[in-house]
């Protein structure tokens, strides 16, 4: 990347318009627009106060081939983007997983017959009787029958910990979780 892209790209993060970054840099519009097309470049002192303001090297500035610094912005907000990615990746992952063995489970209950209760009622008492000569299907019993509870927990885990982590990574969710806080604070300091 040469030096006016990388101008820019970090004139764009920071959320500058031209004649923003000319008043800053105490420069015309017109030289940070020749800057951008490449028809002149900056001098030194310009350099140095574009490593201020953006907080980058100059080597990163001056270099078009050095763009492996970890603390460049560009490169941060690249990993951050990147990392943020795979959180959700994982996320969708993790309730896909979920929900797709609690769905298997619950097709295989629909197919394998278990052994189910006789319930009947006795001065307003539920009994339940259990004979070998009784089957049926039922998701409730196919987990008892075979012992599936812990597997279930871990699948319902996987569901609520996908969902969580989607939620977690909004920027909605962080929000309301502050003001929640908040409240929260106020709320304990007016009763305290």
């Amino acid at each position: 990347m040469n030096l006016s892209d990388k101008i820019l790209n970090l004139r764009k993060q920071n959320g500058l318009s031209q004649e923003e970054l000319a008043e800053k840099l105490n420069v015309s519009r017109q030289a940070i627009s020749r800057w951008k097309l490449g028809s002149a470049q900056p001098d030194v002192s310009n350099i140095l106060q574009l490593s201020k303001l953006f907080k980058v090297t100059t080597d990163y500035l001056l270099q078009d081939d050095y763009e492996g610094d970890p603390n460049i912005p560009a490169a941060k907000n690249q990993k951050n983007t990147a990392a943020a990615k795979m959180k959700k990746i994982i996320s969708v992952s993790a309730c896909a997983l979920g929900l797709l063995g609690i769905f298997i489970l619950y097709l295989l209950s629909r197919f394998v017959e278990v052994m189910v209760p006789h319930i009947t009622y006795k001065n307003g008492e539920k009994i339940y009787t259990w004979r070998s000569d009784l089957t049926g299907h039922s998701y409730k019993y196919f987990i008892q029958e075979y012992d599936l509870e812990l597997l279930v927990i871990l699948l319902f885990g996987l569901v609520v910990f996908g969902f969580v982590s989607l939620l977690a990574s909004q920027d909605k969710l962080k929000t309301l979780i502050t003001k929640y806080k908040k409240k929260a604070k106020a709320h304990r300091l007016r009763k305290g």
